[in-house]
């Protein structure tokens, strides 16, 4: 009499297989969202960090009445005449705004300027290890120490070279190219008459800036290789670049290609469709990778008189 209610309850086989299939359909519909809001955040944290960079730049210029040395790099004589001798590696711009991002004690740390060895002496060379939350991109797994030398220095910060953090914001130097023309090796030669900001040895005014500091390209977004490589850019020094390749294009992991560093390496981001950049006025604008070369070369020169749109 009591068959019925003694029946015991539950999911079938095919009602479980049903529920499963179910929050499948669901956890696959919620997940392209989930990590569309992340890659937003993090995008948001990446422009965050271009505006404190540009007006660090700002404030750098208010002090000093300029913009910073791009570079002060001067690997031989073969290349250009420096400060009264034939090698000489000091702080690049990254160095330089240090003060300005409330850095101050870490930019006093680099106060020798003209010690021979520059960043690589032994009372500088531990500094480049440090790890500079504003140049960091958080799309960018990599976050690592980059190898920049050889083990030359008995003073070395590591027993298998010499490191410095890496960074994803470069100086936009050029429109062609980085280096000196014609120089028997690029690399030993960052460029001093460029038609961008930020150069070696040469220092650039607002004033210089003719074309207009909301229509110059100041900083961009730097990729290097892939996480554990060891390879890609220093803040230290070492990080001014040219638009010329466009935005994620070769030499670039985001291009679909092998990161290298034996070209005129570009700029590039793992956000989708382009990269951030800080222009001359410390606004900031992603641009598309898919832009015009004849407007990111307008943008890059400081004083090309180009005509072109500002954006909103």
């Amino acid at each position: 009499m009591h068959a019925e209610s003694d029946r015991k309850t539950g999911f079938t086989l095919v009602e479980l297989l049903v529920v499963i299939a179910i929050i499948g359909i669901l956890v696959a519909m919620l997940l392209p969202a989930v990590q569309a809001a992340r890659e937003a955040a993090r995008r948001t944290q990446c422009m965050n960090n271009f505006k404190q960079i540009g007006l660090a730049f700002h404030n750098y210029h208010d002090a000093m009445l300029s913009f910073p040395l791009g570079e002060l790099y001067i690997h031989s004589t073969s290349c250009y005449s420096g400060p009264d001798m034939a090698e000489y590696y000091a702080k690049g711009w990254g160095v330089r705004i240090l003060p300005y991002l409330e850095l101050v004690e870490l930019g006093k740390s680099y106060d020798v300027e003209f010690d021979f060895w520059g960043i690589y002496g032994p009372y500088q060379i531990d500094l480049g290890l440090t790890r500079i939350e504003t140049f960091q991109c958080p799309s960018d797994g990599q976050d690592e120490l980059i190898g920049v030398g050889s083990n030359g220095n008995v003073y070395t910060n590591h027993p298998n070279g010499i490191y410095f953090y890496e960074t994803n914001v470069g100086g936009v130097a050029d429109s062609k190219s980085s280096w000196k023309a014609g120089a028997h090796n690029f690399r030993q030669c960052p460029i001093i008459d460029g038609d961008g900001m930020l150069l070696n040895l040469t220092r650039v005014r607002i004033r210089d800036v003719v074309d207009g500091t909301s229509k110059t390209l100041l900083v961009g977004e730097l990729t290097g290789g892939e996480s554990g490589s060891k390879q890609g850019f220093q803040w230290v020094h070492i990080n001014i670049f040219t638009t010329l390749l466009g935005i994620n294009g070769p030499d670039s992991i985001p291009g679909g290609d092998a990161f290298t560093t034996t070209g005129n390496n570009g700029f590039s981001s793992y956000h989708p469709g382009g990269c951030h950049f800080a222009r001359a006025d410390g606004s900031v604008h992603f641009e598309s990778q898919d832009i015009d070369a004849l407007i990111l070369k307008a943008l890059t020169t400081r004083a090309g008189q180009d005509s072109i749109e500002v954006e909103p």
